[in-house]
């Protein structure tokens, strides 16, 4: 029975692929609720504690909404028609820009289709619209930044709006009122100490050791 409990330990310390499939997520403390446009804020993230183990990648989940309220005007003397929609652009990054790939998460409203006389205009209702972005990252600079035995990691958040137009005929343009929020949340991937997996290999084997003892 020892050399199985000394072989049994050496292979599940030795098995870092196996080990590499634990995980722990977060979510930011700080979300940005739904906020005219365009704003600024931040986004805390808990650190990783590497009494846990040793990190191997941070991913960064943003989950993003935006409303938003076209009005469109034809100023010209001949009738007018075509589409209008707003963008919004979220954007985090740390202070340091180590976030090479930039989390972002890029959403359009549906399209508001409109026909216009000379001189008329008109109100769109509440456009909406949802997305999520995913970003891993493995840069030493990243996954030290995120690691520390406690406080958080502050990433700026910041939008950038924009309305786009197409039309017919006439001499259109267009206004909006947008709101948007943010939120997120950090994974964490990483391999338990050594002595860790030993004594998960160890409490599972006489787990077995017990079941084979009650048949």
């Amino acid at each position: 029975m020892k050399v199985l409990l000394g072989l049994f330990a050496a292979v599940v310390v030795l098995l870092p692929g196996v080990a590499s499939a634990y995980v722990i997520s977060y979510t930011t403390s700080t979300p940005i609720g739904s906020t005219l446009t365009d704003w600024t804020g931040t986004l805390a993230f808990q650190k990783f504690n590497p009494s846990f183990g040793t990190l191997n990648s941070v991913t960064i989940g943003l989950s993003g909404s935006l409303s938003t309220v076209l009005t469109i005007t034809n100023n010209s003397g001949e009738s007018s028609s075509g589409t209008g929609k707003t963008e919004v652009q979220m954007t985090v990054q740390d202070a340091g820009s180590n976030l090479i790939n930039t989390p972002q998460i890029d959403l359009f409203s549906p399209d508001y289709s409109y026909s216009l006389g000379a001189g008329g205009s008109t109100t769109s209702g509440t456009l909406t619209k949802n997305g999520t972005s995913s970003d891993l990252y493995t840069a030493a600079a990243v996954l030290s930044e995120f690691t520390g035995a406690s406080g958080n990691t502050v990433l700026n958040a910041s939008t950038f709006t924009q309305t786009w137009l197409t039309n017919t005929g006439g001499n259109t343009f267009a206004s909006q009122v947008t709101n948007a929020s943010l939120t997120g949340t950090v994974t964490y991937d990483y391999v338990p100490e050594p002595a860790t997996m030993a004594m998960l290999g160890l409490g599972a084997l006489g787990l077995a050791a017990r079941r084979r003892r009650s048949r």
